[in-house]
């Protein structure tokens, strides 16, 4: 307060001296200039200054609201400030690149994999009843045409300097994961429900001499499927030998059980 009382009396001497100041030019005298007066000019101008600027800092240094920002008017030679939007990314990758994509960021560099066949699957209708599959085996799925589309991969995946094939694929789906190790035809296959209230399945089986092949199919709460299979073989769900995806790859599969477990529940995708 003390400033704002100095400030006060400084533009009230102001004010005086210049009403003194246009009556003498009224009544066509000139005012007096005393050097003493003309002395002490200095420290009120002074005095002005630092207070003003001391006040306007203290305007500066007054907290607004939270969130409230104050700012000073913008050059013309400073840009427009821009916002950045973020694009929602659906749980269901659309197209085969994208797909491909989010499996990069999952293994990391965990291991390696080539596409052979990538293919953008239509929602589930009368005339493309099922998701695909790299045999016949496929699973039923309701009618939907709300659905959004989704995509389907294969190819090979080297981990470990193993190589062998794998299929993989992300869709909305209504049945439960253990439908796939029927589809698939797993010799074994174990099911279980993960904290977050998924289920997995989780499938082998040898179907020919010399042939490995790994199922993991994981059901998220939301209903996505995500369906991965991995072998030792081109058709990673195993073919006879000399058949059409029948050739060997290596004496097991690329990845473990384990793996494929972590791959198909992995929060990055």
């Amino acid at each position: 307060m003390s400033d704002l009382r100095t400030l006060h009396d400084a533009f009230a001497e102001l004010e005086r001296r210049a009403d003194a100041a246009a009556a003498g030019t009224a009544t066509g005298t000139a005012p007096v200039v005393r050097p003493r007066r003309a002395v002490r000019l200095v420290p009120v101008a002074a005095t002005v200054v630092a207070v003003a600027a001391l006040v306007a800092g203290a305007v500066w240094l007054v907290p607004g609201d939270p969130g409230s920002h104050v700012a000073g008017p913008q050059s013309p030679s400073s840009p427009a400030p821009t916002t950045t939007t973020t694009t929602a990314r659906g749980p269901v990758p659309a197209t085969p690149e994208d797909l491909i994509a989010r499996f990069r960021v999952v293994l990391g560099d965990t291991a390696t994999f080539e596409v052979v066949k990538g293919v953008t699957v239509p929602p589930p209708s009368s005339a493309n009843p099922a998701q695909p599959g790299t045999g016949s085996a496929v699973a039923p799925q309701r009618e939907d045409a709300n659905a959004p589309t989704s995509a389907f991969i294969d190819g090979t995946l080297t981990s470990a300097g193993v190589t062998g094939g794998f299929s993989l694929t992300i869709y909305p789906g209504d049945s439960e994961p253990d439908v796939w190790c029927d589809y698939s035809r797993m010799e074994v296959c174990d099911v279980s429900t993960l904290p977050d209230g998924s289920r997995l399945a989780t499938g082998t089986a040898r179907r020919f001499p010399g042939s490995v092949s790994y199922l993991a199919c994981l059901k998220r709460p939301d209903g996505t499927m995500v369906l991965m299979h991995v072998g030792n073989q081109e058709d990673p769900r195993g073919a006879e030998i000399n058949s059409p995806g029948g050739a060997i790859y290596a004496p097991r599969p690329p990845v473990t059980l384990d793996q494929m477990k972590a791959i198909v529940a992995s929060d990055r995708w």
